[in-house]
């Protein structure tokens, strides 16, 4: 199981089947401006990176939040 994932469905509070790189913010109910900002804590938490206000707020789906943390040499 991809770690990424699995800490995105642990901020949303969704099933890790849900996860996809298609998934995109504010399209479920889960992932609202709230749980966003949950979602950037776990991940920096998780991976110790510090997420800068343009990366926060380009993180529109699964696919691109994967893009920016392999922007800080995390690897999916």
């Amino acid at each position: 199981m991809d770690k990424i994932n699995e800490t995105i469905s642990k901020a949303l509070g969704i099933k890790i089947e849900e996860v996809n790189d298609n998934l995109k913010y504010q399209e479920i109910e889960a992932w609202d401006s709230l749980s966003h900002l949950n979602l950037v804590a776990q991940l920096e938490e998780e991976f110790e990176v510090e997420l800068d206000m343009d990366e926060i707020t380009s993180m529109s789906d699964v696919k691109k939040i994967k893009e920016v943390l392999a922007n800080h040499n995390i690897k999916t």
